[in-house]
């Protein structure tokens, strides 16, 4: 039996600019996230997002998108999953993380597998794959061509 945690903030709007708080908001959303309150987990991670944007913060928003899109696929809302991991990759690319981008490739193909698009899956999984092959990531390298030997044709 898990006892349910509040994470109820009362927040001063003055306050929205204090570095500090960057620090709560998704922390809170990340806490939120790994006991399962997907919904606050969501509020928490936009409100973040909202933060990061005003500040030009492109990795940490590059994050959020991706933290949201693990949420909205939690939910089973795939389409929201889908664009918010499509906003991360976008910021990936524009920033030239190629780690990041493989990252999310490979989540963009297990999302696709899950929907059982599979070509689409394989061709995400593919991009991450050569990706992890170019940074010399063995471990993911691994990981990405198992899920890629999985899909059916």
């Amino acid at each position: 039996h898990r006892s349910k945690v509040s994470f109820h903030m009362h927040l001063d709007v003055n306050i929205l600019h204090h570095p500090i708080l960057y620090c709560t908001q998704a922390g809170t959303a990340i806490v939120a996230h790994e006991l399962q309150e997907f919904e606050e987990a969501r509020r928490y991670y936009q409100e973040a997002l909202a933060i990061y944007i005003e500040c030009g913060d492109r990795d940490e928003q590059a994050i959020t998108y991706y933290n949201l899109g693990m949420v909205a696929q939690e939910l089973q809302e795939f389409e929201e999953s889908r664009r918010n991991y499509q906003q991360a990759l976008a910021i990936y690319i524009e920033c030239g993380d190629r780690d990041e981008q493989a990252i999310t490739y490979q989540a963009l193909g297990m999302l696709a597998e899950v929907e059982e698009n599979y070509a689409e899956a394989r061709v995400y999984l593919q991009t991450a794959l050569e990706i992890y092959v170019e940074n010399k990531d063995e471990y993911r390298e691994a990981i990405a061509r198992k899920v890629l030997e999985r899909l059916p044709e």
